[in-house]
């Protein structure tokens, strides 16, 4: 019993781990920028008291009176349809200069915050507003005072809106190209390791040829080989054939009269091949370990009928390996379109091709503590993984179980 209350303390510890960031990251990116800067998340469902600048009127406006009504809100949202503010009206800050009751005929600053209800003088005037906002302006007799602005503090109902989503989107070029590069890396270098990994899984499960297990054993522990131990002659081996590229294109071509030579070290394919490479090992392995355990029966039945290797491979072997294929297709992906270092060190370094790891890296400094267009743009690439995962997520399971308990 102890045990499984524990099992369940472990668990929903973990999943409250997970959600939390999760939920930070889409609130902050629904509130406003004032809303963001000025309390946390976990505020943002509940009323919250920010403090807001309004005018009491418009500049155009000349018209003496002598009593101007109106209301704080209708004054806040006028010339705005995202993020209404509502609630209610806490205070007024006040500040000018009074009458100084010490000494007669001399003025003192003062600095006040004002409840509803309660006058106040501005410009010569009686000024009084309510909770609900609304205010009354009296003057002893008809003037045409210059706008007031005002700082009203408002216990401010919960709003949330998608103009940070919009800006980044669509007001920001940025964010939809570093979206499209991270697809253009992520797909054929999620595509080619599956492929070369299934057909390379099959031939050490089902074919013989000299040093099959020797050779299986080396690639396994390829797994073991840190990412960062590999840059410098990854990087290295890039640059020699971008040299050579360049001088082949001078020789072939008659580039050097626009300058066109000099062919790129640092590519989309270069972080195709770097990203097949470092997934080849993994890839191998799990399916290896998948077709391995798939009945002999079947393949023998399919060889007594004729059928050759790649026969057997497309039309069998393929359609019984979805869940793992599924598998791997989930962990390559999310480590591609999450991957910095690889793209930072082996992708193209012009602004325009970064992919969204980078950009959102670089966006620390573009957006500094703008909160809610950093946490749309971070919830804009987790959308993508998400969905990769949860249209995939059945054939999970199974196919990393069925890899693990099964062997030959």
């Amino acid at each position: 019993m102890i045990s499984r209350s524990l099992r369940h303390v472990v668990l929903a510890l973990i999943v409250f781990i997970w959600v939390v960031p999760f939920v930070a990251l889409v609130t902050t990116s629904l509130r406003s920028e004032t809303a963001s800067k000025t309390s946390g998340f976990w505020k943002a469902f509940t009323p919250t008291e920010l403090g807001h600048r309004f005018s009491t009127h418009d500049g155009d406006n000349q018209d003496a009176f002598v009593v101007m009504t109106g209301n704080i809100f209708e004054r806040l949202n006028q010339g705005s349809e995202s993020f209404p503010v509502t609630g209610d009206v806490k205070s007024i800050f006040f500040k000018g200069r009074v009458p100084d009751p010490d000494n007669p005929g001399e003025t003192i600053l003062l600095r006040k915050l004002v409840p509803p209800n309660e006058p106040m003088e501005v410009r010569d005037g009686e000024f009084v507003f309510d909770e609900f906002g609304n205010f009354t302006w009296t003057f002893p007799e008809a003037s045409a005072p210059q706008p007031k602005n005002l700082d009203v503090f408002i216990d401010q109902d919960p709003v949330f809106g998608a103009d940070a989503f919009v800006e980044v989107l669509f007001q920001d070029k940025n964010v939809p190209n570093a979206l499209i590069s991270s697809f253009i890396v992520t797909i054929p270098a999620t595509i080619i390791p599956i492929t070369i990994a299934a057909f390379a899984a099959y031939a050490f499960a089902w074919m013989s040829f000299p040093g099959r297990d020797w050779l299986f054993v080396i690639v396994v522990s390829l797994m073991v080989v840190p990412t960062q131990l590999a840059f410098l002659p990854v990087l290295q081996g890039f640059s020699g054939i971008a040299s050579w590229a360049t001088q082949l294109n001078a020789w072939l071509t008659d580039c050097e009269l626009n300058d066109t030579c000099q062919v790129a070290s640092k590519s989309f394919a270069g972080l195709w091949i770097t990203h097949t490479a470092f997934g080849l090992p993994l890839a191998i392995y799990l399916l290896r370990n998948y077709i391995v355990g798939l009945p002999k029966e079947l393949l023998q039945s399919a060889r007594i009928d004729g059928a050759n290797h790649l026969q057997i491979f497309t039309k069998i072997i393929v359609p019984l390996s979805v869940p793992a294929l599924a598998s791997f297709s989930i962990f390559q992906f999310l480590w591609v379109w999450n991957d910095l270092i690889v793209a930072l060190y082996i992708g193209p370094n012009n602004a325009e091709d970064l992919v969204f790891p980078i950009r959102l890296q670089k966006q620390l400094g573009t957006f500094k503590d703008q909160l809610h267009l950093l946490n749309a743009s971070a919830v804009i690439s987790m959308i993508v993984p998400v969905i990769v995962f949860l249209s995939m997520q059945r054939y999970f399971i199974r196919g990393l179980l069925a890899g693990s308990v099964k062997g030959g």
